[in-house]
């Protein structure tokens, strides 16, 4: 596994890869994830040598296909999306990931499962076309899910489900330690993983100390590390375990950088990142 860069992860949406690459390589970065849509616009080849003469690996994209809401909107992103598939082939970005959102107001369980199923294997299809991985996250605090009408899938035993009934070879998961541990995943459920390539993409983080599981909130985390809440050595270990060869990005919602400078945030980020790598190169 590399350390992957994503400026979008710390918050600062919108920033250009030609502004990021520069930091990336300064702070000793393997790959950067990409804005597929974005990025797609431009010539394959000339951001191949971007890339390449940087010494950097493409880290991904997420999916660009609104999945989650009207059936006119998905099918107006999915015929889009073969072009940026096509790109993704040639730029050597492998690995597609989204999120699942863990309870709904208006879809039981049954309906929100086969619109997901349906929408998401037309997805899975294209990107299997093109030789691209896709790695789907639940989201798994249980505050996430209070107050809705429908609770949805939120552990891995529903995302196995789900992948099962899909049943295409190109799929597999985006972990993240924040909804690993608080879905009440633990080190062991590692095993229940069949190989490498079924982890696409992982994130990791912390979150705040003196919460009660049940109370910790999605879009209030710490910096990896930060305050041991999560079992991220367990983590760690697993995917090392598993051979798990592609980019672990930090994703910490981490509220303090939202008045910082942006290369300080990062080089706040990156010193975390760094403890918690040590241990693992």
């Amino acid at each position: 596994m590399y350390k992957g860069f994503s400026s979008g992860m710390l918050g600062f949406g919108g920033r250009k890869i030609e502004e990021d690459i520069p930091l990336a390589v300064k702070y000793g970065y393997g790959g950067i994830i990409i804005d597929i849509v974005e990025e797609s616009k431009k010539d394959p080849a000339q951001f191949n040598d971007l890339l390449a003469k940087n010494k950097l690996k493409n880290g991904g994209f997420g999916l660009p296909v609104e999945f989650r809401q009207s059936e006119e909107k998905f099918e107006e992103g999915l015929k889009k999306f073969p072009a940026c598939c096509e790109f993704a082939q040639k730029t050597g970005a492998l690995r597609c990931i989204t999120w699942l959102s863990p309870a709904s107001d208006t879809l039981d369980y049954k309906s929100n499962f086969e619109l997901h199923k349906t929408r998401l294997a037309k997805a899975a299809k294209i990107l299997e076309n093109h030789g691209i991985r896709f790695g789907l996250e639940f989201v798994g605090p249980p505050s996430s899910r209070k107050g809705k009408k429908y609770e949805f899938i939120h552990n891995l035993a529903t995302l196995d489900e789900l992948l099962d009934a899909i049943g295409a070879s190109n799929m597999g998961y985006l972990m993240d330690v924040y909804h690993w541990d608080l879905a009440g995943q633990s080190y062991k459920d590692f095993k229940k993983i069949p190989g490498k390539e079924w982890v696409v993409m992982a994130h990791i983080n912390d979150a705040p100390a003196g919460l009660a599981p049940e109370d910790q909130q999605d879009l209030e985390r710490e910096l990896p590390g930060a305050t041991g809440v999560l079992k991220i050595g367990d983590f760690m270990k697993g995917l090392q375990d598993l051979k798990y060869d592609g980019p672990v990005y930090v994703e910490p919602f981490y509220k303090p950088f939202k008045t910082m400078a942006f290369e300080d945030a990062l080089k706040m980020s990156t010193a975390a990142m760094d403890k918690i790598w040590t241990k693992w190169e």
